[in-house]
Formats: C-alpha cells, structure tokens, sequence
C-alpha cells in the first residue's frame, strides 16, 4: 500500500492525517496525488498547488517523481523558522 500523509494547516484542510491507496504500478507523483484526492474525498487544490512541498519516502521530490506501490508521499506546507 502506497500511504499519503498530510501535515499542519494541509491535514486541517483536508479534515485528515492520511490515506492508503493500493498502486499496482509506479505512478508520477502527479498523479498519485490526482489518484489520491478523487479516492479520499479531498479537493485537488488542498493536497496539489505550487505552494506545497513533497517528500517520498522522506525525501524531498518533484511532481514527476515516480512514486511506488510500497512507498508514503508526505505533503508538506511552506516550512518556516528561525533562530
């Protein structure tokens, strides 16, 4: 199983902290997340837009990244900090 999960103000949008999804075959990361939104309920826009960063497998990648059946995609929003 292939997990989503969702973090800070993306999960309180999206009323969740994640979702499973069974892939049979590596998908871009595009569309796992296109796969993702129409199973789970989400909107498209709350887990997919220019503003959000994503991890596969805690790794920090593009939307053409190939996600697999076993691996978990992380959403993240705009990390901020300081010293």
């Amino acid at each position: 199983m292939t997990r989503l999960r969702l973090f800070a103000a993306v999960r309180e949008k999206a009323g969740m902290d994640g979702f499973d999804l069974i892939l049979t075959e590596p998908l871009p990361l595009r569309d796992f997340l296109t796969l993702a939104a129409e199973k789970s309920g989400i909107s498209q826009e709350v887990i997919m837009n220019r503003y959000l960063l994503y991890a596969v497998n805690g790794d920090m990648r593009g939307l053409d990244f190939p996600v697999g059946p076993s691996d978990e995609v992380a959403v993240l929003p705009p990390l901020s900090g300081g010293v």
